[in-house]
């Protein structure tokens, strides 16, 4: 089996159809399996992969088991030499599987890619950046920000890889979660994703820890998905807002320390203080 994909979701039963199709109309002769986890949703999502999708594995845990914990469960049960991990909030075009794949196969110090990405239409998503810092997280969720904006900015850009067009290859830090194609063997080696992160950073951590194997991370401008983010997200923004929250600090403490998550904790105060307030005021 060269590749398995994995698609973890929640309530996006319509997305998830579309992003089925393309699969199975992109894949050509590729030996191919498609997984679907899906945690516990309640807009048909399931029934729709079992009556349109027979050819589809469906895993149903049954509970919300989030981006990190639905994906693992996934990637457990993948037989391919290589996985993606993809959002159902995506249509994978003509020949991206394939020009991704075979990346890979040419080379081998190369341990995930992803894609060129766009919008439903056509504009360019500037995915991929820099690993954050914790100054970087300090400027970027706290109030030091505003009154740094000048230096903020500056350490921004670069983050983002300011000045790249995305229209070339290269090598990046941290592809994004919504289409990463890696080596088994290498996610394997990393244990997967790390559950105490629910569903962000998830894959600034990933990249983390294939880097850290010694591989490297690249974008590959040749194949090219569409993405509609947050599709899933969307639908539960006072969740999603506490879940943001409660990840950056554990990404925090995984990477700078519990003393710096503590001092990032209090200076966050005034920002989720603020989302409380307009949640009351709804």
């Amino acid at each position: 089996m060269q590749l398995t994909t994995v698609i973890c979701n929640y309530n996006t039963r319509d997305k998830l159809a579309h992003a089925l199709e393309s699969l199975q109309h992109t894949a050509g002769d590729l030996a191919h399996e498609i997984i679907v986890v899906d945690n516990a949703s309640t807009d048909g999502s399931a029934a729709l992969v079992r009556d349109r999708f027979p050819g589809v594995r469906l895993i149903e845990p049954g509970a919300n088991r989030w981006f990190s914990g639905g994906n693992n469960l996934g990637l457990r049960a993948a037989q391919g030499t290589y996985a993606l991990i993809l959002n159902p909030d995506t249509v994978i075009l003509p020949g991206a599987l394939q020009t991704l794949v075979a990346y890979l196969d040419a080379h081998p110090g190369v341990g995930a890619v992803t894609a060129r990405m766009i919008f439903e239409d056509g504009t360019l998503q500037r995915n991929c950046s820099r690993f954050p810092g914790y100054l970087d997280l300090l400027l970027g969720y706290t109030v030091l920000g505003l009154l740094l904006r000048p230096w903020r900015e500056r350490r921004r850009r670069r983050m983002w890889y300011a000045g790249w067009d995305r229209e070339s290859t290269r090598p990046v830090e941290v592809a994004p979660g919504s289409c990463i194609l890696a080596r088994r063997a290498v996610l394997a080696q990393i244990d997967y994703f790390d559950e105490r992160l629910k569903l962000f950073f998830t894959d600034d951590d990933l990249c983390r820890q294939i880097v850290a194997t010694g591989a490297e991370i690249h974008y590959v401008a040749g194949a090219t998905i569409i993405h509609d983010e947050h599709a899933s997200l969307d639908q539960v923004p006072r969740l999603t807002r506490h879940v943001y929250f409660e990840d950056l600090l554990a990404y925090t403490r995984k990477y700078n320390g519990r003393l710096a998550a503590a001092v990032l904790a209090v200076l966050l105060l005034p920002m989720r203080l603020m989302n409380l307030k307009h949640r009351h005021s709804r």
